[in-house]
């Protein structure tokens, strides 16, 4: 299902659940009072669950980290989508992984069911939800049975007073790592050594065989190459104004291309992109063998061992700019919907440039089902080629980064860089439908 479909369902069906059992269990609290202190020795289980978002995965890192540092003997349980297995497969920290199944409303029902047997023989002492809207992870909260449960709000603790034990505010301004270390807060735990200092060692584990596949690719490919540009111009469904202009793309690789003529170009994607990066791929027809579509044709393991592999990868907001991060590779990230300090603070910043215009409507992503734009991004538009041409090639080529003598991370902020029109038009609007009234 795509994700504005899952929204709606959720909505539709959660929603009232989520507000029945949110009565019931304050009704039952006035009579059934349980004991919600959490004493170190009785957590033997602890479940994180996050259902959504790859990169969001990854930045719950840190608080995996923290939970098993407080809690060495508990059994670390980690609740997802099934779309997310093989990401949490190549986690060295977790010890049990449970998913649910989203193909179908059908598939949604049995196998939550699953997930809820395992959970009832598991008995874990503390819950870790770190879902922010999702009526239904809400449920599965509850039907869990964990003593301890916690979780985020937003506006209101209304609908979730019931439902958990322990609720902490979600500040979209603060970066997500951080947010989701303050419910480990809540759970004893002290905040982890930075996740730059481990290097990955104890986040992602690439096996041998992804290494092996990506280099079956190359071979056929025909390239081994050096230096590689790995793009990725790609972004989830939930929001695709977070794609940078495919003839920008275009642009910085052509040019790229042009001033190194060793240089090869990977374009990655998941299989339902495919069609997409191939139009990217036809327009770069003149570079047929410097330039290759992977997009699905790797696994998920394929596509960090290609990332392990990059000298540079340049993409949107995106899992694979996660993941870039994650493994310290070089990267050039563009912004637009989403502030770049919501999710780059795990970066490496002697690796990572990040190009953001903020307009005024930027961001919209965690404040409005449907971005006010329609689709005319111009939080994207608006960034410029010539600087990411710039910062790539200081990536790609040694003599380069000595002439060019790049910040160590390009990110503007104030108030006085505010875009709040393009072209006499203000930024932000909502057209609405003309009514009767």
């Amino acid at each position: 299902m795509r994700a504005h479909t899952k929204i709606k369902i959720d909505r539709l069906i959660g929603g009232p659940l989520c507000w029945l059992l949110n009565l019931l269990a304050r009704c039952a609290g006035t009579v059934l009072r349980r004991d919600h202190r959490i004493p170190p020795a009785d957590v033997q289980v602890i479940c994180v669950a996050k259902y959504a978002g790859m990169g969001s995965i990854l930045s719950a890192l840190p608080l995996v980290i923290a939970l098993k540092d407080r809690y060495p003997h508990a059994k670390l349980v980690f609740i997802s989508s099934s779309k997310n297995a093989a990401l949490l497969e190549r986690v060295t920290t977790i010890d049990e992984r449970l998913y649910v199944a989203e193909d179908s409303l059908k598939a949604v029902a049995l196998s939550t069911l699953a997930l809820c047997l395992r959970l009832w023989r598991l008995h874990p002492a503390l819950y870790i939800d770190l879902e922010l809207y999702s009526y239904y992870a809400s449920l599965v909260a509850v039907l869990s049975g964990a003593r301890n449960r916690l979780g985020f709000y937003r506006q209101s603790t209304a609908f979730k007073r019931g439902l958990f034990t322990h609720l902490v505010f979600f500040n979209t301004t603060v970066p997500v790592h951080e947010s989701y270390l303050q419910l480990g807060y809540v759970a004893d735990c002290s905040t982890p050594e930075p996740v730059a200092e481990n290097n990955g060692k104890r986040q992602l584990c690439i096996q041998q065989r992804d290494r092996d596949e990506v280099q079956a690719v190359l071979n056929n490919w025909g390239k081994h190459p050096a230096p590689l540009l790995v793009v990725n111009p790609n972004a989830s469904d939930l929001c695709l104004e977070r794609r940078w202009p495919l003839e920008r793309f275009v642009a910085v690789i052509t040019a790229l291309l042009d001033k190194l003529p060793a240089l090869s170009v990977a374009l990655t994607g998941a299989p339902a992109e495919h069609a997409y990066v191939a139009r990217l791929h036809t327009l770069l027809a003149s570079y047929e063998h410097r330039v290759a579509n992977l997009a699905g044709k790797l696994s998920l393991g394929g596509l960090l061992a290609l990332l392990e592999r990059a000298d540079c990868v340049l993409t949107n907001d995106s899992g694979p700019m996660h993941m870039a991060f994650t493994l310290s590779r070089p990267t050039v990230a563009l912004f637009g919907p989403v502030h770049p300090k919501h999710y780059t603070m795990l970066a490496d910043c002697t690796r990572t440039i990040i190009f953001y215009e903020p307009v005024v409507c930027s961001p919209c992503l965690h404040h409005s089902d449907v971005p006010p734009c329609g689709g005319d991004n111009q939080c994207m538009k608006l960034i410029r080629t010539d600087g990411v041409i710039a910062t790539c090639l200081a990536f790609l080529s040694p003599e380069s980064r000595q002439q060019q003598r790049l910040p160590q991370q390009w990110l503007p902020l104030g108030p006085e860089s505010t875009v709040k029109q393009v072209d006499g038009q203000p930024l932000g609007r909502v057209l609405l439908r003309p009514t009767a009234f």
